[in-house]
């Protein structure tokens, strides 16, 4: 792995080089997935509810991961429920430590959901309703700070109807009217494609956020629930990058699910990162993978290096962690990992983050990308 120069250490220009050269040899740090913590909550006065829904307070919480740790990245969202509510689900807020969930949608009953309603939202609707707005205003004023990479995040389709329909049923109409899903699939993709379009045209990268996990969607599904529609959010982020991501695992499916067109793919792949990078083989970037719950909010600093390394030595070409950062992650840990191309531990080592009090580690469910 070649050490960065100093001068240009963490910067925009050193992702943005990454991705128009489709790899590289600096393997440089960043977070795509979700950013907030409490530790910058604190230290920036944007928390959690209101950083998930008012644009100034979400932009200030994600400027936090460079003035804090040194990420060349800012990125938005911190949730995954921003197009379940513009379709009218009922979202639950979240705490300053948990994030919002969709509590209700008048779309799903117990074991079966609607068919699609004929007053379905506009395209249109979609991007000017309240959590659309907030998201791309907030975009709009990270967009000024040209020195950072922007990374904006999105449900794909399949996520999409998870939240409307419910993880069940869908699970349930593929086995028995799969018509019913893809229904539903071919009326929230142009809802979304605008949402990519509208995103990228003030990100450096859209990431679409798909669970294409085979863990909830069997792998004989692919080709019927994402292969026709993923590949058309992807096109739509025209104006940036887009990076795709899925939780669980993906390892089944991962050769098929890198090739439908991004520019790069996060997957949960510490479990087995070579046979991860054996199976995108090329196709695409691939970040990660630092593991967000085992390592960076349950290990300490020189833990987190070493396994930064380790993602980087596999051939990850951004090193990034694997899924959304817990929100009670220690602010050293995220420090170090921002700068894990610079530390070089003594084997008696344990932190080497002056001004950084590790916190208390405590085990919390991992957050949603």
């Amino acid at each position: 792995m070649r050490e960065p120069e100093a001068s240009g250490m963490n910067a925009k220009e050193e992702l943005v080089r990454i991705f128009d050269d489709k790899g590289g040899d600096s393997h440089p740090p960043a977070i795509f997935t979700q950013t907030g913590t409490v530790g910058q909550m604190a230290s920036s006065g944007a928390s959690w509810p209101e950083a998930n829904f008012v644009p100034e307070k979400m932009a200030a919480l994600a400027l936090e991961a460079s003035k804090a740790f040194g990420f060349a990245t800012a990125r938005i969202p911190y949730c995954i429920t921003v197009d379940a509510s513009a379709f009218g689900c009922e979202i639950a807020p979240g705490t300053a430590s948990s994030q919002p969930s969709v509590r209700g949608s008048r779309y799903r009953g117990d074991g079966f959901f609607e068919d699609v309603p004929g007053d379905l939202i506009s395209p249109r609707e979609f991007l000017e309703s309240p959590r659309v707005s907030a998201v791309l205003d907030a975009a709009g004023i990270l967009s000024r700070h040209e020195d950072l990479f922007l990374v904006s995040g999105m449900n794909g389709p399949v996520a999409c109807i998870n939240n409307l329909l419910g993880i069940e049923n869908v699970l349930m109409a593929l086995m028995t009217m799969p018509e019913k899903v893809t229904a539903w699939l071919e009326a929230v993709t142009p809802r979304l494609n605008a949402y990519s379009e509208a995103l990228s045209e003030a990100s450096d990268d859209v990431m679409i956020v798909e669970e294409a996990t085979s863990e909830l969607i069997p792998a004989d599904c692919f080709d019927t629930v994402f292969t026709p529609y993923l590949p058309q959010v992807i096109r739509s982020a025209k104006s940036s990058f887009c990076t795709t991501h899925s939780c669980g695992d993906t390892l089944e499916v991962a050769e098929r699910l890198a090739g439908l067109g991004m520019d790069g793919i996060s997957l949960e792949a510490s479990s087995d990162p070579q046979a991860y990078i054996d199976m995108v083989h090329g196709q695409t970037l691939m970040l990660g993978c630092v593991n967000p719950v085992g390592t960076l909010l349950m290990k300490g600093p020189k833990d987190v290096v070493a396994e930064a390394r380790r993602s980087a030595e596999y051939g990850f070409q951004i090193v990034t962690p694997e899924c959304g950062v817990p929100p009670l992650t220690p602010d050293g840990n995220l420090f170090v990992l921002a700068h894990y191309r610079e530390y070089r531990f003594r084997q008696s080592s344990k932190s080497p983050v002056p001004g950084f009090a590790i916190q208390k580690r405590m085990a919390v469910p991992p957050a949603r990308p």
